[in-house]
């Protein structure tokens, strides 16, 4: 649990998630509305400096980004979304074409900043429009313009920029040549390159980007690729606008493990992987706004099915005209297997999630602060078992789920529910 305070507490630190260095935020008219596409074309740029290169291959990436097989993005995210949602890769002419991703070297060295430097947007958001310009000539930009209004909006393009060296976010502090990932957008006209008549990255006019540092611990010994949970995390921001659900005001813990954007990113399912190798799946919540999923009411004794089931099914419980409860079954399957990280132990449970809408306008959600008030979140794990994940900030254990054996009714809406497992039943009164 020591790893997990330390990673837990990047995520408050955190300072670039809807962010800018400076504290700003995007105003609430630039925040896009949830979108049910299926598919968002992504290009990708490597960017190297004089005094480091990117590690890994064009190709290694293009599997971790866009592959479909255990522990890569896309496998990822078609499991979450029930099979509704994948990236696709961006038409490009440089290297292999058309793999989405493309190659860039700046003749300078590594920004090297802090984010929480004021110096920070200076420093590292010139070279990501450098970059840009340098690929023009392999990218046609205008081909994104959907809606011909002259800028390009995540729902058309995804800007995703890997930044040779250290991903900062995974040590907790910045490191020698390392850069904290985050997703955001220009707030300076002089950093919005217009390329093929387009403009990109425009805070005010719903562009944004998301960045990343290439490796994962800067220690030689056990440096490794980025992991694909803060991707998948930052790409929950850039491309749906979801907010955090940690606490970004506290160091109390939001949601814990129970979901990607809280510190469902950095999840495992054995002891011997890396950091961020099994994301959890979404929280409930996160999934209906995606369009992913829609909840079912209903009454008497119903069956929940698990997160990685093609019949996955989430059940609805309304208590007034604002907020309502959902209900699912967290079991230890899929990307789940990732809430080992709870306890070194997982055999899952039944979420319940109270949902208080009142806190999930544009104005809580472009300011990201859902869930800041610890004791009036927008997106609530209900614990079975009250636990920590308000009072210090960890990430839960399993006695916060609903199970036969730990607690198997709340209130007086919910009853006998169920043993753990792939199916579980309960009484909705």
């Amino acid at each position: 649990m020591i790893k997990f305070v330390l990673l837990f507490l990047t995520f408050i630190m955190l300072v670039g998630c809807g962010s800018s260095s400076s504290g700003e935020v995007v105003e609430e008219e630039a925040l896009p509305e949830p979108h049910g596409k299926s598919s968002i074309p992504m290009l990708v740029l490597l960017v190297s400096y004089n005094d480091i290169k990117v590690s890994s291959s064009e190709s290694v990436w293009g599997a971790k980004l866009f592959g479909k097989n255990q522990h890569e993005l896309n496998h990822y995210y078609i499991e979450v979304s029930n099979s509704n949602f994948e990236f696709s890769r961006a038409a490009e002419n440089d290297g292999v074409a058309d793999d989405g991703i493309v190659s860039v070297e700046l003749d300078k060295n590594h920004p090297d900043t802090d984010i929480n430097s004021v110096d920070f947007a200076a420093n590292v958001y010139p070279d990501l429009k450098a970059a840009l310009v340098a690929v023009d000539a392999e990218v046609d930009f205008s081909n994104y313009d959907g809606d011909a209004n002259g800028y390009i909006s995540p729902d058309e393009l995804l800007l995703t920029f890997i930044i040779a060296g250290y991903e900062d976010a995974y040590a907790g502090y910045h490191v020698s040549k390392g850069i904290w990932a985050h997703q955001y957008c220009m707030t300076s006209a002089a950093n919005v390159p217009v390329l093929d008549g387009v403009g990109l990255m425009d805070c005010y006019n719903e562009g944004n980007f998301a960045l990343f540092g290439e490796r994962h611990d800067n220690t030689p010994s056990r440096t490794h690729d980025a992991t694909i949970g803060i991707i998948a995390h930052e790409l929950g921001h850039s491309a749906f606008s979801l907010p955090d659900l940690y606490n970004t005001s506290a160091s109390t813990g939001g949601i814990g493990y129970f979901g990607l954007m809280g510190a469902g990113t950095w999840s495992i399912q054995n002891s011997s992987e890396y950091y961020g190798n099994t994301p959890t799946h979404f929280s409930a919540w996160s999934k209906l706004y995606n369009g992913w999923i829609t909840p079912v009411e209903g009454q008497g004794y119903l069956s929940l099915f698990e997160t990685s089931s093609a019949d996955y099914n989430v059940l609805k419980i309304p208590i007034d005209s604002s907020s309502y409860y959902l209900l699912e079954n967290r079991n230890n399957s899929g990307y789940d297997k990732g809430l080992y990280s709870l306890t070194g132990d997982f055999n899952g449970g039944m979420a319940l999630w109270h949902i208080n809408e009142s806190k999930l306008t544009n104005y809580y959600i472009a300011s990201n602060t859902v869930n800041a008030d610890t004791n009036n979140k927008g997106v609530d794990l209900v614990e079975a078992v009250y636990g920590t994940i308000d009072s210090d900030g960890s990430g839960g254990d399993e006695s916060a789920l609903f199970y036969y054996g730990n607690v198997d009714s709340f209130e007086t809406l919910v009853s006998d529910v169920s043993a753990r497992g792939s199916q579980m039943t309960l009484n909705i009164n």
